[in-house]
């Protein structure tokens, strides 16, 4: 089973676990500029809430990550000056999220409004950047669904081995990827940890759609 909970992203000098009490929290990284990652285990039931009390406690922008089995994650993001976008990474088939991330406008628009909410955290990235991380998740596991229909399709099992062996198979490496395209990468102390092998996937290049076995 995979990671089941939230990636919780905020400002602070004070310790993010201590903020988060009473929830089972780990911390994962702590940046000398006061920017900490904590993983909160379980589900949570009001994330936009959460986020409010944790921009209001903290004077900063505040973003979580609700993750589902390791396979989808919710992005929310808040601010003081109110710089607040919502998407999906990985959204289920047929879902708002999976036309959303279809839909070109729909996407710049969210990524443009991460970049003011970057902005407002200290960080200038660039608009490209920010949608490229936005709708990777979404765009690699598309490709590589088809390079697995295509070949089976072709009876060409070294080519799915290949295919499974290549596919991102947790959703956090693309939420770490997102912190990146955001000015907020963060890196793990503990080396030998599960978020430090995760951190290193994410600075890791995904294949291109065209680098997958087809068959």
């Amino acid at each position: 089973m995979g990671f089941t909970g939230s990636l919780i992203l905020a400002r602070t000098q004070v310790s993010l676990i201590d903020m988060l009490a009473p929830h089972e929290a780990e911390l994962v990284s702590r940046r000398d500029d006061n920017w900490q990652l904590a993983a909160v285990m379980g589900e949570s039931p009001d994330i936009p809430g959460w986020a409010a009390e944790l921009v209001e406690a903290t004077a900063a922008p505040v973003l979580i990550a609700v993750v589902g089995d390791s396979d989808t994650a919710l992005l929310l993001a808040d601010s003081p000056d109110g710089h607040r976008w919502v998407t999906v990474l990985n959204a289920p088939p047929d879902s708002a999220g999976r036309a959303a991330v279809a839909d070109s406008r729909a996407m710049t628009a969210i990524a443009e409004a991460a970049v003011s909410w970057a902005a407002e955290a200290g960080h200038a990235v660039a608009t490209d950047a920010v949608l490229t991380a936005l709708c990777e998740a979404d765009r690699d596991n598309r490709a590589a669904d088809q390079a697995f229909s295509d070949a089976l399709d072709a009876g060409d099992f070294a080519a799915t081995h290949e295919v499974v062996r290549n596919q991102i198979s947790f959703i956090e490496v693309y939420v770490l990827r997102v912190l990146v395209a955001l000015g907020v990468a963060v890196s793990v102390q503990d080396t030998g940890s599960w978020w430090a092998h995760l951190a290193d996937q994410a600075h890791a290049p995904s294949p291109l759609p065209g680098d997958l076995p087809t068959g």
